[in-house]
């Protein structure tokens, strides 16, 4: 599954994180494409796609992505999806936060469930939750997935860093119930 299924975003020198959910369809952040949504391309290892599709989700910081499919992961074993955790359950972020070439895993734990978390540029996080990462998620993180007993359960959004210094606190945006079932449904058949 992973690392196979973690995928870079990039626009004009900027970049996010995300997950491949089937070979055609990524599960990412939508801040992202606020302001690089022309020209980005999607890598999975040295395989590149161009975007055909962003599907923003209302209320969230969460963007569904459509891509031409990476043939070489047909009938690859993609992650599940699952509920937002319980206080205290452990959690895994990936991504490839600080320019990394490959792929970093930001072991943590859920501090606390928020019904709605505003970014300090209008990105609603809804639902989310504060992630406590023992390894700080950092810029180019975000949209990478989110993991608690093995199902991805959210995208990374947004990080804390008052006065520029990373607090190692995260606002995830959990999936909301409603998308999580519609991709389930889709995904399955």
């Amino acid at each position: 599954m992973f690392p196979d299924v973690l995928v870079r975003i990039a626009a004009r020198g900027a970049y996010c994180s995300g997950t491949l959910l089937a070979p055609d369809v990524v599960l990412t952040c939508n801040h992202f494409f606020r302001e690089n949504a022309d020209g980005a391309t999607v890598r999975v290892g040295k395989k590149i796609r161009t975007i055909r599709t962003v599907e923003p989700v209302d209320g969230a910081d969460i963007a569904v992505v459509r891509t031409r499919p990476f043939q070489h992961l047909e009938g690859a074993d993609f992650p599940a999806l699952g509920n937002a955790p319980l206080i205290r359950t452990p959690t895994v972020t990936f991504g490839y936060g600080g320019r990394a070439k490959h792929l970093q895993a930001r072991d943590g734990h859920l501090l606390l469930p928020l019904p709605v978390a505003i970014s300090r540029t209008g990105s609603l996080v809804r639902p989310a939750g504060i992630v406590f990462n023992r390894t700080p998620a950092i810029k180019g993180d975000s949209g990478g997935p989110v993991l608690a007993g093995g199902k991805i359960v959210g995208v990374q959004s947004l990080i804390v860093d008052p006065f520029g210094r990373n607090s190692h606190l995260a606002v995830v945006n959990f999936l909301p119930a409603a998308l999580r079932q519609r991709l389930e449904d889709e995904l399955s058949g």
